[in-house]
């Protein structure tokens, strides 16, 4: 046994963890040093090498790509109008795929869209109520700490069964100040991260962990503001669920989407994942890419795949495809967590090129191997989800200047649309994106935000965006595969701003 796994199972086997006192914790693992940290870092690596982002691109799938580069250009050469329209054929079909996918996950997210969680049973007793460990990593947000600890505050669960987790970087003063200003009540616990790299949220999260006193562990960002009877609601269905379903993944969305037409398009987006594409996917048993926040865990079921990887910059839909090879299953719970949208295109950019590249990353892991069972639905959430997420952001520009010059009839293009190509290509082109519009326009009906619909018209500038985003990342997954572009927020809703949102809100 490693040094790093002897220090994590001792933390773990000591039973003292749950009674122990914030300062008696600190203490802890200032003793552990530089073990922990070490922990913090490589226990994934440790564990599994494959499936970290740490090991990067492997020689097989570097080979794969040079070969791949190597035939397009031969094939260039030696003919190129034929070889053309076979990769003009391979993006009809991808976007075929994609078209079909959506429709599958629509489908199923309309027909059972209250039935992926059972129903919670009676309220139980206080004292039968689980602990819970809140992690909230923070840097650089000693504006909006005030407002999140407010937020907490307001959760309607027995303050004696919370142990809060206010994740710091050791030094980021102004953060470690406010905290010790507004984090004086018995269940909060200050984790001061040494600095060292990478200098990633995943990290952070996983310094905290070994000492975490709940039977479940939830996920707040300093910008977010959830529903105060959301840990409540969680533990019922946790106890009305079997053993296997590891994660509750509650859903987002954003309480400035009328500041700008940016933040409006964000929240459509958000309202399509977290209320269609993660439910659909759910009911077709396939793994759930999970949200950076307000996800809901079996402390055990993390602890036994390793926690979080410290080297992914999405580490969340990391770990919710590792559950799914495991054996495990996520489901999402009626519950909302409001958090605050960038509204401005640069901030937007920056975080939307972190999130690409950490899609890269979880494909580049998830693609070296198959899992035992349930290979169907890790084929459509690696390949079609994630993957395609990025193969469409990569290639719709190009895509979409083909089509256009087709369709205006510029000279020499129709020869790369043949019959019977013509009709699929015109498909893929418009039954694709005219589906997604309209399903963008669904989503916030199904919210009664009936103010955003029209401004799913103006899906396609966003997604122009996004590709920008895109290229971003790929150029950063090759010179900085796990720097963190980071967000900054504003201070965020306050507690009275926090309950009357909730209140307007329809799960």
């Amino acid at each position: 046994m490693s040094p790093v796994e002897e220090t994590l199972r001792h933390l773990h086997e000591d039973a003292s963890i749950r009674t122990r006192s914030a300062a008696d914790l600190e203490r802890l693992r200032r003793r552990a040093g530089g073990a922990l940290a070490d922990a913090a870092r490589d226990f994934l690596w440790q564990k599994d090498p494959t499936a970290s982002a740490r090991l990067g691109i492997t020689p097989s799938q570097r080979n794969s790509f040079v070969l791949l580069a190597a035939l397009l250009f031969v094939a260039a050469i030696i003919g190129p109008l034929q070889k053309l329209i076979a990769l003009n054929l391979g993006v009809t079909l991808f976007y075929l795929f994609q078209a079909g996918l959506r429709s599958a996950v629509l489908s199923l997210s309309l027909a059972q869209p209250r039935r992926l969680t059972l129903p919670p049973p009676p309220i139980a007793p206080e004292e039968r109520l689980p602990p819970f460990t809140i992690l909230c990593p923070v840097y650089d947000e000693a504006e909006s700490l005030p407002h999140l600890v407010g937020s907490l505050l307001l959760l309607d669960y027995p303050r004696e069964r919370l142990d809060i987790k206010i994740i710091l970087e050791a030094d980021d003063r102004a953060t470690i100040a406010a905290a010790r200003t507004h984090c004086r009540a018995p269940m909060f616990d200050l984790v001061l991260v040494p600095p060292s790299a990478p200098r990633t949220k995943p990290k952070a999260l996983n310094h905290a962990l070994w000492t975490a006193k709940g039977d479940y562990i939830v996920i707040y960002d300093a910008e977010d503001r959830p529903a105060p009877d959301q840990l409540t609601l969680a533990a019922r269905t946790f106890a009305a669920l079997p053993d296997h379903i590891a994660c509750l993944q509650c859903r987002l969305n954003y309480y400035n989407r009328d500041t700008t037409i940016l933040t409006r398009l964000f929240a459509l987006e958000y309202a399509l994942l977290f209320d269609m594409t993660l439910p659909g996917l759910a009911a077709l048993s396939a793994p759930v890419p999970l949200g950076g926040t307000s996800n809901i865990l079996r402390t055990d079921i993390l602890m036994a795949v390793g926690g979080w990887d410290p080297f992914n910059v999405t580490e969340d839909a990391d770990l919710g495809l590792r559950l799914h090879r495991a054996g495990y299953e996520t489901r999402l719970l009626n519950s909302t967590t409001l958090e605050e949208a960038t509204d401005e295109t640069g901030a937007w950019l920056r975080q939307r090129t972190r999130w690409m590249k950490g899609f890269m990353q979880t494909w580049l892991v998830h693609s070296r191997r198959a899992p035992r069972t349930g290979r169907f639905g890790h084929f459509l959430t690696v390949h079609g989800v994630v993957g395609g997420t990025v193969l469409a952001a990569l290639i719709n520009p190009v895509a979409w200047a083909i089509y256009g010059a087709w369709i205006l009839g510029v000279d020499g293009i129709a020869r790369l649309f043949p019959t019977p190509l013509n009709v699929l290509a015109l498909t893929a082109f418009l039954g694709g994106n005219l589906l997604h519009l309209y399903m963008m326009m669904i989503a916030p009906l199904r919210r009664r935000w009936h103010d955003l619909v029209p401004y799913a018209v103006l899906s396609p500038l966003y997604w122009i965006l996004q590709s920008v985003a895109a290229y971003r990342a790929l150029w950063q997954l090759i010179r900085r595969p796990s720097y963190w572009e980071k967000t900054k927020h504003g201070r965020g809703l306050s507690p009275e701003e926090t309950l009357r949102w909730h209140s307007t809100l329809r799960q």
